[in-house]
């Protein structure tokens, strides 16, 4: 199929809705099986992958899946922290819930390198809601390390 031909179908199958200023959504229509071990609820759908281009502080894009699938068939992502106001929001929030520890580390997470050698400080926080009643959401630091081995397959570690 001839580029020309792809772009027509493409454009046929996606809409473009500017939610504010800065945020516009493309959906793309074009039917697609569920590969992932998610499943919707009845009455909404749940996020199972988003791609992010991330403008690095050299001005140069570095362009990330983040895949929320799971073994476990269930979704236990709540939140995505992108900015300060964002994270002034969640600190809050864990003040008034779990105590003023838990914000502060969520404070200094964000405000500091993880570590002294990264070349940046976190680019979004990630979190997941407590894996027990009255347990604690896990909170993960993201895309602020030098080291992007995927090979490691060491697990992150909750900021909390």
């Amino acid at each position: 199929m001839s580029a020309l031909s792809q772009k027509s179908i493409t454009e046929i199958n996606t809409e473009e809705k500017r939610l504010s200023k800065d945020i516009n959504l493309i959906y793309d229509f074009t039917e697609k099986p569920n590969r992932t071990n998610l499943k919707a609820q009845s009455d909404r759908a749940v996020v199972a992958k988003l791609r992010a281009d991330l403008i690095l502080p050299n001005n140069k894009i570095l362009t990330v899946d983040i895949d929320f699938d799971s073994t476990s068939g269930y979704h236990d992502n709540t939140m995505l922290v992108m900015d300060d106001f964002g994270v002034e929001m969640l600190v809050t929030a864990f003040a008034v819930k779990y105590g003023q520890p838990f914000a502060d580390k969520i404070s200094n997470a964000w405000a500091e390198k993880k570590h002294q050698n990264d070349p940046r400080k976190p680019t979004y926080l990630l979190v997941q809601k407590p894996t027990i009643d009255d347990g604690i959401p896990q909170v993960f630091v993201a895309c602020g390390d030098k080291d992007h081995d995927t090979g490691n397959n060491i697990k992150p570690q909750s900021i909390v």
